[in-house]
């Protein structure tokens, strides 16, 4: 029989496991499954027990370690440092390789860790993003090549013209294609400096208030997530 396939590490926006992880200061349960995280969509739901289980803070029927105990229930400096040995532990192609060196790797070499554990395709740049987010709040020293550097966004579809489908490329009645408004409009939109798409969409979403309960503030992360997912 075939081993089963190892579990990757964490693919989630990292502020989506700390919501999850902050959420749990009412009482961890004695399980962790999907029905303790109904505020989140499905997807986001695998991610986050999948996430939980390769760092180690639930055991593979998911009940929750002493380890997840000891970071829902601490604060400051000794959170911080209950993160960092979480992470230490459970990257070990990041932290157990003589020939790697976090605090001096460039970017590149940083990415190659997660093929090298088996991670592929785009779910290289979620991985090393969440592991980034999570260093970083961990108060662990990365690279500088590796904190500074921002991916580019990928292409959208309007970019690519000439892989746009005839329905896509199809005149209207004015004989202007959905392409060509396009272009005209991002054209406007770059030299009048009005505002981006992107950016048209954060001014109509709500401001984020640190006074909400929980499960709101676990709505607004996710619908934040979907948004940006949309707008990338």
């Amino acid at each position: 029989m075939a081993d089963p396939k190892p579990t990757p590490p964490p693919y989630l926006p990292y502020r989506t496991f700390r919501t999850f992880v902050d959420s749990l200061r009412q009482g961890v349960p004695s399980r962790i499954d999907r029905s303790v995280m109904p505020s989140f969509s499905g997807a986001t739901q695998s991610a986050l027990i999948k996430g939980l289980y390769f760092l180690n803070l639930i055991s593979d029927t998911g009940v929750p370690t002493q380890t997840l105990v000891q970071l829902v229930m601490s604060e400051g400096a000794a959170q911080q440092q209950i993160l960092q040995d979480v992470l230490q532990r459970a990257y070990t192609f990041l932290y157990g390789s003589p020939d790697f060196d976090i605090r001096q790797a460039s970017f590149n070499q940083f990415e190659e860790r997660f093929r090298l554990a088996g991670v592929s395709g785009d779910t290289v740049r979620k991985c090393s993003t969440f592991f980034i987010g999570a260093a970083t709040d961990a108060g662990l020293e990365v690279s500088r090549y590796i904190a500074s550097t921002k991916r580019k966004p990928r292409l959208t579809s309007q970019k690519r013209g000439p892989r746009r489908n005839s329905k896509e490329n199809a005149a209207g009645p004015n004989g202007t294609s959905a392409n060509d408004a396009t272009s005209s409009r991002d054209a406007d939109q770059d030299a009048t400096g009005t505002l981006t798409w992107a950016q048209m969409l954060l001014s109509k979403f709500p401001s984020f208030d640190p006074t909400w309960p929980d499960e709101v503030k676990a709505k607004w992360f996710d619908a934040f997530d979907k948004l940006m997912a949309k707008g990338s």
